[in-house]
């Protein structure tokens, strides 16, 4: 297999396994060379012009090969200074809350239980959340969320007041409970924040969730933002810790 420049640079004999267009056996050939060393973590490979010298490619070529390397976290562009070899940032993951989520995506088999929904002077947890007064109105809902007919998610939200908003009413349908965790089916939400922690269910709380007081369990606390970045919604969920699964991948993958 060879890499040949668009406007007809001599061919150069990269390695046979690599396949696909030009830029993405460069791609290949760059990582192998990071794999083997030769580039190492935080070295700046060669400039984009002496790469397209080398193995008669294009620059444009070159520079396509740099940007699906960037796009998978393995290269660095730094305005000014070059392209550096990037080291997996282990300090962050994003984890996948399986279980959970396939849940709530099931709409068919997920109904909604409204255990209260009406006004509530906002308490300082939820005014800071929401970015109001302590003591301002709030809408609050409590929900029961069932999945095939049993109780697995107990739901405690507190919304901005705006007569004018529409939050209310979608906040009523289940595809708003999944969308907080996926971004998906909700066209008010831009982003949400999520905070996971140990709790302990009250005697109340365990009997919705049909389970026992000392099962282990899962509060996630949680804030919602629209676009115009300002908080709209804010509460929490709980769970017995069986309905979820965290899983995370911490590196560089390739897909």
């Amino acid at each position: 297999m060879t890499i040949q420049d668009e406007r007809s640079s001599p061919a150069v004999n990269i390695k046979s396994a690599f396949k696909g267009p030009a830029y993405v056996q460069l791609a290949s050939l760059i990582k192998e060379k990071i794999c083997k060393g030769e580039f190492p973590q935080g070295s700046r490979i060669p400039a984009e012009v002496a790469i397209s010298k080398k193995y008669g490619v294009a620059v444009m070529t070159v520079r396509q090969a740099i940007h699906v390397l960037a796009e998978k976290g393995i290269l660095r562009r730094v305005h000014g200074s070059g392209t550096f070899v990037c080291g997996p940032d282990w300090t962050r993951a994003a984890f996948n809350m399986g279980g959970l989520i396939e849940k709530l995506e099931d709409c068919k088999a997920v109904e909604i239980q409204i255990l209260h929904a009406g006004m509530c002077e906002a308490s300082e947890m939820a005014a800071d959340s929401l970015e109001i007064e302590p003591g301002d109105l709030t809408v609050c809902l409590e929900r029961l969320v069932y999945h095939r007919g049993e109780p697995f998610l107990l739901n405690k939200a507190y919304l901005r007041y705006d007569p004018k908003s529409p939050i209310v009413e979608s906040e009523m349908e289940a595809s708003s409970l999944s969308s907080l965790f996926t971004g998906k089916d909700n066209g008010f939400v831009k982003k949400s924040q999520l905070k996971l922690l140990p709790c302990v269910l009250s005697p109340r709380q365990a009997s919705l969730l049909k389970t026992e007081p000392v099962q282990p369990s899962f509060m996630i606390r949680y804030t919602f933002y629209g676009y115009a970045d300002e908080p709209m919604g804010t509460g929490w969920f709980m769970t017995p810790m069986d309905n979820i699964s965290f899983t995370t991948r911490i590196g560089v993958w390739d897909d």
